[in-house]
């Protein structure tokens, strides 16, 4: 969401820009800031974590060469750790461009990178 839409929202809600902004960026589905083309978000809640999430984030780093919270230079992709994907009970869990993986192990990484790579 591009400052100039907070504002419009703002505007018509008759809000301060803070307090839609405060809003718009506790919601993981809502982008301040341009995302790549293809979106990679691996779930680092409790679920998660508890059965090898950052093992998946760090498989993602290195075979995507982004951090989390980073997009690839050519604008193709980009990482992200998401709070709650609500798919606890087959976790980890990683979103694809919308689509749910799970369970994702460190192993099924570069299988996914290699997929999301060629579109």
């Amino acid at each position: 969401m591009p400052p100039k839409a907070l504002r419009e929202v703002a505007d018509a809600l008759e809000l301060a820009p803070a307090q839609v902004e405060a809003v718009a960026s506790f919601y993981d589905m809502l982008h301040l800031e341009p995302v790549g083309k293809h979106l990679v978000e691996v779930c680092t809640n409790l679920s998660c974590a508890l059965v090898g999430a950052q093992q998946v984030v760090d498989a993602f780093e290195r075979e995507l060469g982004v951090r989390p919270g980073e997009t690839s230079e050519d604008g193709t992709v980009t990482l992200r750790t998401i709070e709650c994907a609500g798919g606890c009970g087959r976790a980890p869990v990683v979103v694809v461009d919308g689509r749910y993986r799970e369970p994702v192990r460190p192993e099924d990484v570069p299988a996914l990178a290699e997929e999301v790579r060629s579109g």
